[in-house]
C-alpha cells in the first residue's frame, strides 16, 4: 500500500512538473500587437563589464533567421529600454530562445542581443558592431 501511494505521489508531481514548465513564462503584448512569451527578467553583474538588465523569451523565429529576429528584438528593446533605464542601468540584454520539437523530444537555440549606452548618451546594440567588421 506504501508503495503504490508512493509511486502515485511521484506520478503525480512529475505530471504536474512537467504541466507548469509548459507554462512558465509571462505573455506581453508589443506595440505592433505581436505576443512575446518573456521567461524570465533580472539584473545580471558581469565581471569584465557593468551590470545589465536581462529579459529572456521564447520566440517563434529561428535563431538562425538573424535579420527577422533582429526586427523582433527592436520592437522589444524599443519597451525594455525604459525598464533598464528605470533600472539606472547601461547596458541591456535580450535573449531568444527558439524550442522546436513535441512532446518529451525538445531541442532549443538561443541567441543574445546587448544594448549599450554610449557617452553620448545613446543606445547601441553590440551585434552592429560585428556587421561592420
Amino acid at each position: 500500500m506504501k508503495t503504490k501511494l508512493s509511486m502515485t505521489l511521484a506520478l503525480l508531481l512529475i505530471c504536474i512538473a512537467c504541466g507548469s514548465q509548459a507554462q512558465n513564462y509571462k505573455v506581453f503584448k508589443l506595440p505592433s500587437g505581436k505576443e512575446i512569451k518573456i521567461t524570465g527578467t533580472g539584473k545580471m553583474d558581469f565581471p569584465n563589464s557593468d551590470p545589465a538588465l536581462v529579459m529572456n523569451y521564447l520566440t517563434d523565429i529561428s535563431i538562425d533567421d538573424k535579420v527577422a529576429l533582429r526586427k523582433e528584438v527592436d520592437e522589444i528593446w524599443s519597451v525594455f529600454q525604459k525598464d533598464v533605464e528605470n533600472a539606472k542601468l547601461r547596458a541591456g540584454v535580450i535573449r531568444a530562445t527558439h524550442v522546436e520539437g513535441s512532446g518529451f523530444v525538445k531541442s532549443g537555440k538561443g541567441y543574445g542581443f546587448v544594448f549599450v549606452k554610449r557617452d553620448d548618451g545613446k543606445w547601441h546594440c553590440l551585434d552592429d558592431d560585428k556587421q561592420t567588421k
